[in-house]
């Protein structure tokens, strides 16, 4: 019995929303929702705590940062976790690691405490998205990955509405520290995700418990019920030609992880700071909660149209990632121009945070299927310690472009929104490249990889590419080849 075998049947399965996929992305998106709600409610009592513990510029500029550096740590750190201890066992730990930062940051007292309790909290944060990302691709059919994770990502909308409530509605009335301590509780949902979440059968696989992964595919196979009518072709990476294994090496793995840290730096320009800007001397679209709900809700609807059009399967997704995310660069740097204007800024500003959902929709389901099963923990992982550096950048030089540049907001939002449209559109066209290369490679039509796959320039190989070395290549190769 081999691990191709384990995948095979997997991937088999009919593309369907059945009651095992469902409960599957309830409880991780339950988990998901969580760490966004945790976010929220980090940006918005900050003024709270500052002027409870007593906080200067230098000190508040520092909290704001601290997560975001934290959760670049957190990333590649529960990544080479999820790689080696599974993909469960590190969603388990990373998230009840942040609820103990928010703990911590519930009991500080000084200002440097506060600091570092954002900062283990945001390792715990830095380390859930990715594992829980890898999780529930690796246990979805191939046919239905991108349905799986976008719909994943669309509970962050459900915890920003979440976060809001509790921002705005819990922590006025009973005091930052004591709605800290009560989401707190949701480490409890760590017990829930223990024995209600299996861990990934492929992970199994790829690390010789063959047999536990068998196991485990029967349960999902029971649950599950109907298989696919279709044959799953299954193509050994060692299959694909050498200069494509060498143009695929660390080239490709530097462009996702590039890619993630400018559309991070971009959308916490264009979607974050940009609107905070135009609050300040025009419509202030974070004073109501109302407005905030919206956006929370528009993030969903973005996740949502991304899955319902099928867009992933039918054009691909780096170009709608192109699309979507030029789309966002555009209407915020046109909504910068009218900042008076009550309901067109806040239609603009919902527009864009739904656009930037389907944008990282389309990143989170591209990502995963990048990255050998053996490596793809450390693969995503450090995809999105990148993103938080991006986002810690964005943190710390908007302010900069603002205050000491005095660059005018529009100024700003067109600087970000030509930087965003150039490294996406790249992108999209580095791999309508690289799926050109592979087609006329395969001019005898043996691997369609836009139809296997559903994304263009992937080889209809559930391993993907390797993290780095050459070396990694052969071993999951043959791993997959027992």
């Amino acid at each position: 019995m081999s691990a191709a075998h384990i995948h095979r049947r997997l991937d088999s399965l009919d593309a369907r929303l059945s009651w095992f996929y469902a409960r599957l992305l309830l409880l991780t998106g339950i988990s998901w929702a969580v760490h966004t709600a945790e976010l929220v409610l980090f940006l918005f009592t900050r003024q709270l705590v500052a002027r409870n513990v007593g906080m200067g510029t230098r000190a508040l500029e520092a909290l704001g940062v601290g997560i975001f550096v934290g959760a670049a740590i957190g990333g590649p750190l529960f990544g080479y976790l999820a790689d080696t201890r599974g993909r469960r066992s590190a969603l388990l730990m990373a998230m009840a690691l942040s609820l103990t930062g928010l703990l911590l940051s519930a009991l500080a007292t000084r200002h440097y405490q506060v600091i570092i309790a954002r900062v283990v909290a945001g390792v715990g944060l830095g380390g859930e998205l990715p594992a829980a990302t890898v999780l529930v691709q690796e246990l979805s059919p191939r046919a239905m990955r991108g349905r799986m994770v976008a719909l994943l990502e669309a509970f962050t909308g459900v915890g920003g509405v979440l976060g809001v409530a509790l921002a705005f509605g819990l922590a006025p009335q009973i005091g930052w520290r004591a709605t800290y301590v009560i989401i707190c509780g949701c480490v409890l949902y760590v017990a829930v995700l223990r024995f209600g979440v299996p861990e990934s059968s492929r992970w199994l696989a790829s690390v010789g418990r063959v047999d536990e992964a068998l196991m485990l595919v029967e349960k999902v196979e029971k649950a599950h019920g109907k298989r696919a009518s279709f044959a799953v072709q299954s193509e050994s990476v060692a299959q694909m030609p050498v200069t494509i294994k060498t143009l695929s090496l660390s080239k490709r793995t530097l462009e996702i992880w590039s890619l993630w840290a400018v559309v991070a730096l971009s959308a916490y320009a264009l979607g974050t700071y940009v609107p905070t800007l135009i609050s300040l001397w025009g419509f202030n679209v974070f004073s109501r909660w109302s407005s905030m709900v919206l956006i929370g809700l528009a993030q969903v609807f973005g996740c949502l149209l991304h899955v319902v059009s099928l867009v992933l399967d039918d054009y691909g997704r780096m170009q709608t990632l192109a699309c979507v995310a030029s789309s966002a660069a555009v209407v915020t740097a046109l909504t910068s121009h009218a900042p008076w204007s009550g309901p067109f800024v806040v239609v603009g500003v919902c527009l864009v945070s739904a656009l930037f959902a389907a944008s990282w929709s389309c990143i989170l389901v591209y990502a995963p299927d990048s990255f050998a099963t053996g490596v793809r923990g450390r693969g995503v992982g450090y995809a999105f310690g990148f993103c938080r550096l991006g986002a810690t950048v964005g943190s710390l030089l908007c302010p900069h472009m603002f205050n000491v540049w005095v660059m005018s907001v529009p100024a700003i939002a067109w600087a970000f929104a030509v930087l965003l449209i150039a490294v996406v559109v790249a992108a999209a066209f580095m791999h309508e490249q690289r799926y050109m290369y592979l087609k006329n490679e395969d001019h005898d039509g043996t691997a369609d990889s836009r139809n296997v796959n559903g994304s263009r320039g992937l080889k209809g190989t559930e391993e993907g590419t390797p993290l780095v070395s050459s070396s990694n290549y052969t071993r999951h190769t043959a791993t997959y080849n027992s």
